[in-house]
């Protein structure tokens, strides 16, 4: 339980930092949405986000994933417990960004998640830089009481 606060309080600082240093990086110039969120991405949290706004880790406090979103709007994304508590995650098809890069569309074509199929999953992008993103979705990545969406931040594979 302990150890779960430390990951919390360093994944919230983390992410606070990631929106000081966006919004610096931001007034410089400035890419369009669509070009900052093309190419590889490394997951660093994925989070329930329960109904009363509180965020705990979904997949464990370090969670494994990667993401890819092409520039001709085809993405496939994957997420992958640091324990056997949840199956991994995987799903792809096509995505869209609006132009402010404040919301993300992802239309699943292929899912391990049987039920996702043929459907289009929104989401409220949080930040987007070079370097990190981070989005929330109203579509929990794995079932579990009083949840009511997930938030997942990554960092641009290296």
């Amino acid at each position: 339980m302990y150890q779960r606060s430390i990951f919390r309080i360093c994944g919230l600082a983390f992410a606070g930092l990631l929106a000081l240093t966006g919004g610096a990086v931001g007034q410089g110039e400035q890419k369009p949405a669509k070009d900052l969120i093309t190419g590889n991405w490394t997951l660093m949290i994925a989070d329930h986000v329960r109904s009363d706004g509180n965020k705990v880790p979904g997949f464990g406090p370090l969670p494994q994933g990667t993401a890819k979103f092409g520039p001709d709007g085809r993405y496939s994304l994957e997420v992958m417990p640091n324990s056997s508590s949840h199956a991994a995650l995987s799903y792809s098809a096509t995505y869209t960004l609006d132009d402010a890069g404040k919301t993300i569309s992802l239309r699943v074509e292929e899912s391990s998640q049987p039920n996702w199929r043929g459907k289009t999953q929104t989401g409220a992008v949080k930040f987007i830089t070079g370097e990190h993103l981070g989005w929330t979705s109203s579509v929990p990545l794995a079932e579990a009481a009083d949840v009511t969406g997930t938030e997942l931040i990554w960092t641009r594979s290296k």
